[in-house]
């Protein structure tokens, strides 16, 4: 869950390549585009320029027929037909050529009889009834279109051989009736009859039509293109400098809230609990570690007033503030939900500005918890290795006269009658004798060093048996068992004599805690690496000045207890490296927290290397 502290903000860069990938993509769209109107505008000039050209050869074909039968005055002639129509403004030249490519008419006379250029190469198409066309450079390499077919004047509605022979009988006719050939041959004069009349030998007619009028508007919309291709590239450099700038700005204000957001997040996750109060005395920040200190919500104390909010201890330090003075790593203590007091270290700091104007103060809260459970930890483990020393040698020690002792009073048990006062005092001297030799050896065992046999184990197994094993003395009690050990946790190395007696040293002291009956329950659960047991009462409960001194051996609250179980106990979970603790109210029970690893130390092999 995200904090009011934290102020999220939306990444809206967009990355150069989206604009150089539009920009590349109108580019190929215009290229595309230019390409798909030069190849149009090229077969629509093809097409036009060859229709023109074919219905040009049909007129000519046509006046050619027409001049021949009508005669259409003395002077007029097959030249003066070329010339006329080639007079036209985009008509270049119109050509009759023999299957050899020798020019038999021309609009130009010096060129009748001279060889056609550039003739039909094999790519080209020879002359058919059908139009063809072809693009050919003439001089000074200007281009022309070339509109060509056989050519053959005929009447229309015969056939090919009809039209032929109908056409040279009329001419025929029109010879006998002017008495001779001259209207043919006034009409074509100075040309060969045979060769542009004669079917079997056609010859082919040329119309050649210029093409710069089209090449030019085709080089008008290359240039369009061009300019439009550029127009694009500008806009799209243009647009990739500015999304440039735009992603500086955006990047410079994304690290300015990355730097606030890391700041804000360094903060709220600090151990450390921090205020801030601004120079009204406002609470203008809070992190959660010091919300928990307080015992309120964030959203109860952002905003408040410091004296509504901060407990007055607190408060006294801010106001030496105030006067001139410093507060540094203070002591105190803040109370908890449990009834417990917190220990913690208070820092107070004034926040000066850039003006050197006064902002507010912030509290930094250190907790001390850890370290007083830790210097607590030291201190009894130094208490009892000094014990233990004492322990040993007095052990030593005092073991050797309980021998005579004992020897003595069974020696003086058999001289005096078997229901004498005297007798029953001398087995009493032994079995107090024994007594104390089992304390002896409880403490010796207490000051060696506790040899583990690891073996893999169930735990559910080991705690079922233990409590199988005090059955018998829960149920006169009146004591309920609750086992709530998981049957399918993982097996772990452990000593399963040590911990079946630390499993039975805490039952026995929780049934001992509920002479009037209550319930005892067992949970276990794994948790990351380690395994964790719950063993709980409903018993009176233990005074929070005896739990600080439980696991102290020689410490006990019952008038025939020795003080050593606990003590024990402590030490094989300490060396199987697990901890035990305690969590108890008084008249509300007590709970006993112990936590093994899963995987031992072999031997020689340090914590380091495990994790």
């Amino acid at each position: 869950m995200m904090s009011d502290n934290k102020r999220p903000y939306p990444n809206r860069s967009i990355s150069p390549w989206v604009i150089i990938g539009i920009s590349v993509v109108l580019v190929g769209v215009v290229v595309t585009q230019a390409a798909m109107n030069y190849n149009r505008e090229k077969k629509y000039m093809g097409q036009i320029l060859s229709e023109k050209g074919a219905a040009l050869i049909r007129s000519f074909e046509a006046g050619t027929i027409t001049g021949m039968m009508g005669r259409m005055g003395s002077e007029a002639h097959l030249q003066t037909l070329l010339e006329e129509t080639a007079a036209q403004k985009d008509i270049s030249y119109i050509v009759i050529t023999d299957q050899s490519g020798i020019v038999l008419a021309h609009n130009q006379k010096n060129k009748i009889g001279a060889a056609f250029t550039p003739a039909l190469s094999k790519a080209d198409v020879q002359p058919s009834d059908r139009p063809q066309w072809r693009t050919v450079k003439g001089q000074e390499s200007k281009d022309y279109f070339e509109v060509y077919k056989t050519f053959l004047p005929t009447l229309r509605g015969h056939g090919q051989h009809g039209q032929s022979k109908g056409l040279r009988r009329h001419m025929v006719g029109r010879d006998h009736m002017d008495g001779s050939h001259e209207g043919a041959q006034v009409w074509i004069r100075g040309q060969s009859r045979q060769r542009l009349l004669d079917p079997e030998n056609r010859p082919a007619i040329f119309i050649g039509m210029d093409i710069a009028p089209f090449e030019h508007a085709r080089k008008e919309d290359l240039q369009n293109s061009t300019i439009s291709i550029v127009l694009i590239l500008f806009l799209g450099l243009g647009g990739i400098v500015s999304l440039f700038w735009a992603q500086n700005h955006a990047r410079s204000r994304r690290l300015l809230l990355d730097t606030r957001a890391f700041a804000s997040e360094l903060v709220t996750s600090l151990p450390m609990g921090i205020v801030a109060v601004d120079d009204a005395a406002k609470v203008i920040y809070v992190n959660g570690t010091a919300a928990l200190f307080l015992r309120k919500e964030l959203d109860q104390i952002k905003g408040k007033k410091a004296a509504q909010v901060l407990p007055p201890s607190l408060l006294t330090r801010l106001d030496q503030v105030d006067k001139g003075g410093f507060v540094s790593e203070q002591e105190l203590k803040l109370p908890s939900h449990t009834g417990k007091s917190i220990p913690v270290t208070v820092t107070i700091t004034k926040i000066v500005g850039t003006q050197n104007n006064f902002i507010g103060h912030v509290f930094i809260l250190n907790d001390l918890s850890r370290i007083r459970a830790l210097e607590l930890e030291i201190k009894q483990k130094e208490k009892l290795a000094a014990v233990g020393i004492l322990a040993a040698g007095v052990a030593h020690e005092v073991r050797n006269p309980l021998s005579s002792i004992k020897g003595y009073a069974t020696y003086f048990s058999s001289l005096f009658d078997p229901q004498s006062d005297n007798k029953k005092a001398a087995n009493i001297m032994a079995e107090e004798v024994d007594r104390v030799n089992r304390v002896i050896s409880e403490l010796l065992e207490f000051t060696r060093p506790i040899q583990l046999e690891l073996k893999k184990t169930r735990i559910f197994e080991l705690v079922d048996k233990a409590l199988r094993l005090i059955k018998y003395e829960a149920d006169p009690a009146g004591i309920k068992i609750i086992n709530s050990v998981e049957p399918n946790l993982p097996e772990v190395e452990v000593d399963k004599d040590r911990l079946t007696q630390v499993l039975l040293n805490i039952f026995i002291n929780a049934i001992q805690a509920m002479p009037s009956g209550g319930t005892l329950t067992v949970n276990v659960k794994a948790m990351e690496n380690r395994l964790q047991f719950e063993i709980s009462d409903t018993g009176g409960g233990i005074s929070p000045q005896d739990q600080a001194n439980i696991f102290n051996p020689y410490f006990t609250t019952k008038k025939r207890g020795t003080g050593l179980g606990l003590a024990i106990a402590f030490k094989i979970i300490e060396t199987h490296g697990g901890t035990i603790t305690i969590e108890s109210l008084k008249n509300k029970g007590t709970t006993f927290v112990i936590s093994i690893p899963m995987k031992q130390n072999k031997p020689g092999q340090n914590k380091e290397e495990l994790i």
